[in-house]
């Protein structure tokens, strides 16, 4: 299922919102993660810096093909070869079990500006399925104000909104940054052993 409001516009102006490196080094992006699974993979905007970073395979997932072909693409010219994409929707059982087929339980998942989802809750049990005990977490949403773009705030979560989603499905707050200009970020860890 496309989640609501989660259309995108073209490459160059999404990427003026981010720093893609200053993210992933906020949030604990290295070569201590074997396994990256990075949910609605967009552009490869994080996955494909986050893939030179780790020791493992980078996992892309997107239900859209038309971003799915730009990463594929961009695999093929950067020839990074630790990168795999999977089409699919990670509310489904196929999209799950085909990231356990490739890599098993990851490390490490990000969720960058999708929580907005109709059913964050069943999207972060999904993601609590595939990460290995004391596994991180790391999330990224537009600020709670004014963006040039995000959803509208009525489905916008807050920081402490996910925080308490987490909680519920048995994730732990380690880290709270600023990611200006316009988002913030979250790392959590399993806290199962």
């Amino acid at each position: 299922m496309k989640f609501r409001e989660s259309g995108m516009p073209d490459e160059e102006i999404w990427n003026s919102y981010f720093y893609p490196e200053k993210v992933l080094d906020k949030l604990g992006v290295s070569e201590e993660i074997h396994h990256f699974l990075d949910i609605g993979c967009g552009y490869g905007t994080f996955l494909f810096p986050a893939a030179k970073r780790i020791s493992g395979k980078a996992i892309g997932i997107d239900i859209d093909k038309y971003f799915l072909n730009c990463c594929y693409e961009k695999r093929r010219s950067n020839k990074q070869k630790n990168i795999e994409l999977i089409e699919g929707d990670i509310l489904e059982e196929e999209t799950k079990q085909a990231i356990l087929n490739e890599v098993g339980l990851v490390d490490y998942v990000s969720l960058f500006n999708i929580l907005h989802c109709e059913e964050p809750v069943k999207v972060l049990e999904n993601v609590m399925k595939l990460i290995k005990p004391k596994g991180k977490i790391a999330i990224v949403h537009w600020n709670y104000d004014d963006t040039p773009r995000g959803p509208s705030l009525a489905i916008r979560p807050k920081q402490e909104d996910i925080t308490q989603l987490m909680e519920q499905v048995g994730g732990s707050l380690i880290k709270q940054v600023n990611l200006p200009p316009h988002h913030f970020g979250l790392l959590f860890v399993n806290k199962e052993t």
